[in-house]
């Protein structure tokens, strides 16, 4: 037996070990791939006869419209509550699987952790000293998407699920390799092979992705009145340009998290190395969302900043510190080394970088 069917095997012997009521949870402000691989989890949990709920505690008015859209379908009415309903109907043996972070300050269970008797972490993004310890991890940072695993697991354990889990499983992983165009494996491309197989409605994902125009324009100024661009320049070897975009005329401006990740996606167009985007997602937090189109290890930098993430896509959340201060405090991350990708660093010894504005 493969190593990685052995693993999808000790995985789905964690979950039918586990007692009857299980908790899915995945990352604050959703995207579609925690939503989508906690679905597919609930789907999983259901058929191997569990009682499963998915909690999403975050305000309607704070959800991207998608994720909105899929939480309101009607035949997830009673899977989907929020912590209040949680408290109502917990017990002394219940069970947690957490999926698309291992990162326990992520979810709204980070009060909570003390309830379970098993924690389970279902994840793609890199390991830190934040890493939830007492859980049982199933975390495979070289899968493009939390949904990408949940897949190969529902495949193995060959359950059939509705034709909308396999949908929002797909729009999980085109997300997070931004329709293919990185972080993919040939698994990757096998398991949205098997998803569109199963009858994943691409038309109804394309929908989900269209873009809101006020929101789009937003994102637009912040790109284009908001970004420096900054030459991190090593020793020995080729230089790296990065980006940083924020609001510099309006900094308190909030945003949606996930306009900033947009922010951070749109600035891949240009010949840079890696994006930063920044700003307040609150009155007193600010959300970074990072991406890297090259060997620059996106993840490790975040996780400096007390966040995480895989190489090329990553982000973190910073309390109660300015804005202007953490954009510094990126900087001087920056200017002290920037990590290379295992792939670049196998072949590369790492040097020191000196900072060059341009």
């Amino acid at each position: 037996m493969c190593a990685e069917i052995k693993s999808i095997k000790d995985l789905l012997e964690q979950i039918s070990n586990t007692s009857n009521k299980v908790f899915i949870v995945g990352h604050n402000e959703p995207d579609f791939d925690s939503i989508g691989s906690a679905i597919g989890l609930q789907s999983l949990c259901t058929a191997l006869g569990k009682e499963a709920y998915i909690i999403i505690n975050d305000l309607d008015i704070t959800l991207e419209p998608g994720v909105k859209k899929i939480k309101e379908k009607s035949w997830l009415a009673n899977n989907i509550i929020n912590m209040a309903a949680y408290e109502n109907i917990k017990d002394n043996d219940s069970s947690l699987i957490i999926t698309d972070t291992n990162k326990l300050f992520m979810t709204c269970m980070k009060d909570n952790i003390d309830d379970f008797q098993r924690i389970i972490v279902v994840d793609h993004h890199q390991t830190t000293e934040d890493t939830i310890p007492q859980a049982l991890p199933y975390i495979r940072e070289k899968s493009s998407s939390a949904s990408e695993i949940v897949t190969q697991v529902l495949t193995e354990a060959k359950v059939k699920c509705s034709q909308d889990v396999y949908t929002y499983l797909l729009a999980g992983i085109i997300l997070d390799t931004k329709r293919f165009q990185k972080n993919t494996t040939p698994k990757t491309h096998e398991c949205a092979r098997i998803l569109r197989s199963k009858g994943a409605a691409v038309d109804y994902i394309n929908e989900l992705f269209l873009e809101d125009f006020d929101t789009d324009k937003r994102i637009n100024d912040l790109v284009f009145n908001g970004t420096e661009f900054h030459l991190y320049e090593p020793t020995m070897f080729e230089g790296c340009t990065v980006s940083i975009t924020l609001n510099r005329n309006k900094p308190e401006t909030i945003y949606r998290k996930e306009d900033i990740a947009k922010a951070a996606d749109k600035m891949l167009k240009y010949k840079v190395d890696a994006t930063f985007a920044l700003g307040y997602v609150n009155e007193t937090a600010v959300s970074i969302s990072a991406r890297s189109k090259s060997g620059i290890d996106v993840g490790k930098i975040m996780a400096k900043l007390g966040g995480g993430g895989n190489s090329q896509n990553a982000g973190t959340r910073i309390e109660n510190t300015e804005l202007a201060e953490i954009e510094n405090l990126l900087k001087d991350n920056l200017v002290h080394g920037i990590p290379k990708s295992e792939e670049v660093a196998s072949s590369n010894e790492e040097t020191p970088k000196q900072l060059v504005k341009v």
